[in-house]
């Protein structure tokens, strides 16, 4: 690959349950666990995004650096850090509590510059949707097209985002810039009532992604390539919670492809060969973080 991967998306602090009425303080967004996730598997990765000058924005960015994370497209906000509290249930899928009015990710500028030698954006979650911060990833994202590939993953948090209607608009309107997609069947049910979400993805793929995959858990992935579909299983895992699985599973799609060439400007084309390798690596990332506490992405080295 050519040049590094820029990453758009929140990074803040999760407090994570760990027993009653105690929590533990670990850096985390969809933005910060890619950018870490993709470093981890020896991509060069840019991390573009609004971190507060507060304790724990030092820590947020300290972590990217300590990664190997390029951070220079770092905006210092005066605002506070956000917060997110994580509860998992007994099967160990987190609930949300998202604490974000008035904080960092307020702060935007009108479009992110990323680096000039970016092969790829990635733009992630809601920091790429909503207010300030989504409209200057629409921006970033109109912009890359033609210089570079693109790619755009939703992480739908139904309790910020508007009615399903209007997320959809927002959602399409980011699909349409993006070579790649990735949508969890979870997402798929706020979006269209069903995990399968067959019109969506139709309709998706015809503003002209050119790989869509939807995620579905403990059962695997099925990417949707040159009209057909290829469905991986997840390998077994004993799960300690899905914390930042998803986000694994993005950075690992993403690093594979970059290992093989795919990532570079008109290199997209794939074959079902292609999507079922980049898949299974893919997969075997997000086992490994739902194996360990909290959003914790596998180094290259974990991964056969």
């Amino acid at each position: 690959m050519s040049g590094p991967v820029a990453v758009l998306g929140e990074a803040l602090i999760d407090l994570v349950a760990c027993g009653e009425n105690l929590y533990g303080a670990h850096a985390g967004g969809s933005g910060f666990n890619t950018a870490v996730g993709l470093a981890r598997l020896g991509v060069a990765t840019s991390y573009c995004g609004a971190l507060s000058r507060d304790a724990q924005g030092r820590r947020l960015s300290a972590d990217l650096a300590r990664e190997g994370v390029d951070c220079t497209g770092i905006l210092l906000s005066d605002r506070p850090s956000p917060v997110v509290l994580v509860q998992a249930d007994s099967a160990g899928q987190p609930d949300y509590a998202l604490h974000l009015a008035g904080t960092a990710l307020d702060d935007a500028p009108g479009c992110w510059s990323l680096p000039p030698d970016a092969a790829h954006l990635h733009a992630t979650s809601f920091a790429c949707t909503l207010g300030a911060a989504g409209a200057a990833a629409l921006a970033s994202l109109a912009d890359a097209r033609g210089r570079m590939t693109t790619s755009f993953d939703p992480n739908v948090r139904p309790a910020i985002l508007p009615d399903r209607e209007a997320t959809l608009a927002l959602l399409t309107e980011r699909v349409a810039l993006s070579d790649v997609v990735k949508v969890s069947a979870e997402d798929l049910v706020f979006l269209t009532g069903t995990e399968d979400g067959g019109a969506l993805i139709g309709e998706w793929l015809s503003l002209g992604v050119k790989l869509l995959v939807r995620t579905e858990g403990a059962r695997g992935a099925t990417a949707f390539v040159d009209g057909r579909q290829v469905f991986v299983a997840a390998p077994p895992v004993a799960v300690r919670d899905t914390i930042g699985a998803g986000d694994s599973f993005m950075a690992a799609l993403l690093a594979r492809m970059a290992e093989e060439g795919r990532l570079e400007h008109g290199g997209l084309d794939a074959s079902r060969e292609d999507a079922a390798r980049w898949l299974a690596f893919a997969a075997q990332a997000a086992a490994v973080t739902c194996s360990r506490a909290g959003a914790d992405p596998p180094r290259r080295a974990e991964l056969a």
